[in-house]
């Protein structure tokens, strides 16, 4: 991609904000996440919850909180807090605890899989409609992105 020669501040601006791809993402982010949310609220699951629950019942073991946010490519300290909230309801609890008294594995509830099984319905809808909303075409491309990116070089 070449460098757009400025005419001035505001068209620079226009320019990079009509070309950057993080403020797409961001844009297309935002409107997948608000249609799980408005169909998971009922649930009373937020999809970065479902999204923790869900990777922990793959597994099937106890996890440290640190293999979820490297699974979900999301920081350590996001996973805590929701940890802490699926906690609080019952979803999620120690499995192991280190002599300092901090977490080191966590495990999926009863509640926690009953929980996952209650929210399949809203995700299946928001699931459905997002699908529906884009071709295949659409769907492939993601994937593509998603892998190329993971696998990209990190810059220094």
């Amino acid at each position: 991609m070449q460098h757009q020669e400025s005419n001035g501040p505001r068209q620079q601006a226009l320019w990079m904000a009509d070309r950057c791809l993080g403020r797409r993402i961001a844009r297309l982010h935002r409107l997948v996440s608000r249609r799980f949310e408005a169909e998971l609220r009922k649930s009373g699951l937020t999809l970065p919850q479902l999204e923790v629950l869900s990777e922990m019942a793959v597994s099937g073991e106890p996890v440290r909180p640190s293999e979820i946010a490297g699974w979900l490519g999301i920081e350590r300290s996001t996973i805590s807090r929701n940890l802490d909230l699926l906690a609080q309801l019952g979803y999620v609890s120690a499995a192991e605890v280190s002599a300092t008294g901090r977490t080191t594995r966590v495990v999926v509830t009863d509640a926690g899989h009953q929980a996952l099984m209650d929210a399949e319905p809203a995700w299946a809808r928001a699931q459905e409609w997002i699908s529906g909303a884009v071709d295949d075409d659409a769907i492939d491309a993601l994937d593509r992105w998603l892998t190329a990116l993971e696998l990209a070089p990190r810059p220094h």
